[in-house]
C-alpha cells in the first residue's frame, strides 16, 4: 500500500509499505479522508519533537471498514467510521475516571512513532471507532477531531448562555470553538486575531465583533463592545505569552480563561492579574473518548457549518506542497483534506 512517510525535517516521501493485518479486536480501515493538522505542519518542519522519523502522520480521519480482526462485532465490512485517535488503555486511574485523553499508557495515531492515516490503510482497535453518520461525507467526518479539541474547551467553559465570550485565535481550532460557542447562546462572541483574513472568516462563521490587537488597542475595543462589562469567559487558542496575558486581562472580576493553545512552553504572567481579580485559568487538552462521540453526534445533526472549513482537497502526492503552503501562507487556508 502507499503511505506518506515522514523521514526527517521537511522530508516526506510516498513509499510502498506492507498493508496492515488487523489483530484481535482491530479493524482494517481504508482511509477515505485525512485532515492536515497544524501539529502535522510543525512536525514536518521538525519543530516539536512530536514526530519521530520514520513514521506516517495523520490523526484527523474518516475511513471505510475493509476487514475485521478476530472478535470484532460492532462493525461490518463497508461501514463508514470515524476513529478517535487516542488509543487509551482503559485500565489506568485516569481512564477509570473517564479521562481517556490523560491515559497513562496512551498511544496517539500519527504522533511520535505511531503510524497514522496519511496512507491507504490503517488498523485501529474497534473500541476507538464511531459510526460515520449517514448524512455526512468522509471529508466532513475527518473534521470530527479538530471539532473535538474545540468541544473539550467549550465544554469546560460551562454555561455560556447570556455571557460575553472572547475567542483568541481564528485558526482552525478557533473557528471550531466559535461555532460550538454559538450553540450555547452567549450574549456576545468576540474573536481576536492578528490576521484580518482570519477575522473575516470569523465574521462569516458568526462572530459578533472582531479585534485585531496589531492595529488597535484590544482592551479598549473589548470594553467598548461589552459596554464596560468585559469578558465572562475567554478561550485562548494560540498559546503564546501575548495572547495568554490577553486572555486574563480581558476578564471581568471572577471571570475564567480556558487555555487550548500551547505553542510557547514557558512565559511570564502577571499573577496580580489573576489573584487580585479572583480570575480562574483552566487548561484543556484534547478530548475524552466520550466527548469525541458527542461531537460526532453534533456534526451528524447538522448543527455545524463544517463544509465551510475545508479550503482544499488533495491527493496524497500533493501533501508535501500542502505542508509548505500551510507554513508559508497560513492565512490562505483553514483546513486541507487529503484523499489517499
Amino acid at each position: 500500500m502507499k503511505a506518506l512517510r515522514y523521514l526527517g525535517e521537511r522530508q516526506l516521501e510516498i513509499q510502498e509499505v506492507e498493508k496492515p493485518v488487523p489483530q484481535k479486536g482491530e479493524v482494517l480501515l481504508r482511509v477515505k479522508a485525512c485532515g492536515i493538522c497544524g501539529s502535522d505542519v510543525h512536525g514536518y518542519l521538525g519543530l516539536t519533537g512530536r514526530r519521530l522519523p520514520p513514521m506516517t502522520m495523520g490523526h484527523e480521519f474518516a475511513a471505510e471498514v475493509e476487514a475485521l480482526g478476530e472478535g470484532v462485532t460492532k462493525f461490518k465490512v463497508g461501514d463508514g467510521v470515524i476513529p478517535q485517535p487516542i488509543n487509551f488503555c482503559g485500565e489506568c486511574e485516569n481512564c477509570k475516571q473517564g479521562l481517556t485523553n490523560m491515559c497513562l499508557n496512551k498511544k496517539f495515531f500519527g504522533v511520535l512513532d505511531v503510524d497514522g492515516a496519511m496512507a491507504e490503510y490503517v488498523a485501529v482497535p474497534e473500541k476507538l471507532l464511531y459510526k460515520l453518520p449517514d448524512n455526512i461525507s468522509y471529508k466532513i467526518g475527518a473534521l470530527t477531531e479538530p471539532y473535538a479539541v474545540a468541544y473539550g474547551a467549550v465544554k469546560k467553559s460551562g454555561d455560556l448562555a447570556g455571557k460575553n465570550v472572547l475567542i483568541i485565535g481564528a485558526g482552525t481550532i478557533g473557528l471550531c470553538i466559535l461555532q460550538l460557542v454559538k450553540l450555547k447562546n452567549p450574549a456576545k462572541i468576540i474573536v481576536s486575531d492578528l490576521s484580518n483574513s482570519r477575522l473575516d472568516a470569523a465574521k462569516e462563521f458568526g462572530a459578533d465583533e472582531v479585534v485585531n490587537p496589531g492595529i488597535e488597542d484590544a482592551m479598549t475595543a473589548i470594553e467598548n463592545y461589552t459596554d464596560g462589562h468585559m469578558i465572562d469567559v475567554s478561550i485562548e487558542a494560540v498559546g503564546v505569552q501575548a495572547t495568554a496575558n490577553q486572555s486574563i486581562k480581558c476578564l471581568r472580576i471572577g471571570g475564567a480563561a480556558v487555555w487550548v493553545g500551547m505553542s510557547q512552553k514557558e512565559m511570564q504572567i502577571n499573577m496580580q492579574d489573576i489573584v487580585c481579580f479572583a480570575r480562574k485559568i483552566l487548561g484543556s487538552f484534547n478530548y475524552t473518548h466520550q466527548e469525541f462521540g458527542e461531537v460526532a453526534e453534533i456534526i451528524g445533526a447538522g448543527k455545524l457549518n463544517a463544509e465551510k472549513l475545508i479550503s482544499k482537497v488533495i491527493p496524497l502526492e500533493e501533501t508535501m506542497q500542502a505542508m509548505e503552503d500551510l507554513h508559508q501562507k497560513p492565512d490562505e487556508y483553514i483546513k486541507i483534506i487529503i484523499e489517499p
